[in-house]
């Protein structure tokens, strides 16, 4: 089966999608890349896919730091959803809880709430400073509740 990468979240999707299964943003035809080749500067890890459980969702989410070590991948973005309730959701919250305990066991570096990451922000500035790469997902990723970027 023939991969492209989607344009907007970096996920690998099926190369006749015309939209990405993940965030659903538009595709343009004929776009195939090989298994594995990233356009963007961090790694997707879409926990909140077919709504799992909170502890599925952070197996997804420790397997997806386990590859991105593995691949020597610094960004990890991670697509954990904003809650059907409008106040966040569970799998959000567990997943930032666990992403505290891992910084503070130093097994990664820093994370950055989608809410708190804009260029504007001290954290997201110095996240920018970075990983000047993260530019050109800013659009999609800038002020999201439904993401959490991981640096490791």
């Amino acid at each position: 089966m023939m991969l492209k990468v989607c344009s907007t979240c970096g996920n690998e999707i099926d190369a006749s999608a015309m939209r990405c299964g993940y965030c659903g943003s538009p595709q343009q035809r004929n776009r195939a890349e090989p298994t594995g080749v990233r356009r963007l500067p961090c790694y997707t890890v879409n926990i909140e896919a077919g709504r799992p459980s909170v502890e599925e969702g952070i197996q997804r989410l420790k397997e997806g730091l386990l590859r991105a070590r593995h691949s020597g991948i610094k960004i990890i973005r991670v697509i954990h959803g904003y809650g059907s309730s409008g106040t966040g959701g569970k799998l959000r919250d567990a997943c930032r809880l666990f992403l505290r305990q891992e910084k503070s066991a130093r097994r990664i570096k820093s994370f950055l709430p989608g809410e708190d990451y804009t260029r504007g922000s001290g954290a997201g500035k110095d996240l920018f400073n970075r990983h000047p790469g993260l530019q050109q997902s800013e659009g999609s990723d800038s002020r999201n509740p439904g993401i959490t970027l991981v640096e490791l």
